[in-house]
């Protein structure tokens, strides 16, 4: 077995325009003579590798919050495949690839984005998760529509994930996001597992 970290450092991670930068601050240093280290951290719900919830477009009470999703987003079997950077990912660059997956992990280096007719593939498939290594999973002129209809579809959504030299193929991924009550989102650690014999499994 073989565990791939696909987790962005969070101070290194790619902001998405208007973000602002993440700090991090030392309130106490075993270094500096403290019996121990503190520290603070200020960013927002959505920076580095991250899972949106509902609510983070769609508006009521019946929009889940991140700690309301169901962990079986987070877990499972996923399949990874790769797209043309900067691309708008269409139908076409999904058909025949997803088999029986309940989660897709999309490699697209991190500047591909899906159009609305991808999304609607997906919702026909019966998609459970959706995994980009791109900021979002949509390009920034149509943010609202790709998330909503995702998200209306009880689709979950994890961004920012880090895929360089991961191959194409089946893997178990594990990305949990910290439950923050009420929260539009939330940071997860995510990795991708693998058969002893590496690659996909």
């Amino acid at each position: 077995m073989t565990v791939i970290d696909i987790t962005r450092v969070v101070q290194e991670a790619p902001l998405y325009p208007g973000t602002p930068v993440p700090s991090v601050e030392r309130l106490s240093d075993v270094n500096k003579g403290d019996p121990y280290s503190v520290s603070k951290f200020v960013f927002t719900s959505h920076l580095g590798t991250h899972a949106d919830a509902f609510s983070h477009f769609l508006p009521g009470p019946e929009a889940d919050t991140i700690d309301r999703l169901p962990l079986d987003y987070f877990y499972g079997p996923a399949r990874v495949v790769t797209v043309p950077s900067d691309t708008l990912i269409t139908r076409e660059c999904l058909l025949g690839r997803l088999d029986s997956a309940e989660r897709v992990v999309v490699h697209g280096g991190g500047r591909s984005y899906f159009s609305k007719e991808a999304v609607d593939y997906l919702v026909e498939r019966g998609i459970k998760t959706v995994i980009t290594d791109a900021w979002s999973v949509a390009p920034p002129d149509n943010e609202t529509i790709i998330h909503q209809t995702l998200f209306q579809a009880k689709i979950a959504v994890v961004e920012n994930v880090i895929l360089d030299g991961v191959a194409d193929g089946d893997y178990l991924v594990v990305a949990f996001p910290l439950k923050i009550k009420g929260s539009d989102g939330a940071p997860v650690r995510a990795a991708l597992i693998t058969s002893a014999s590496g690659g996909g499994t």
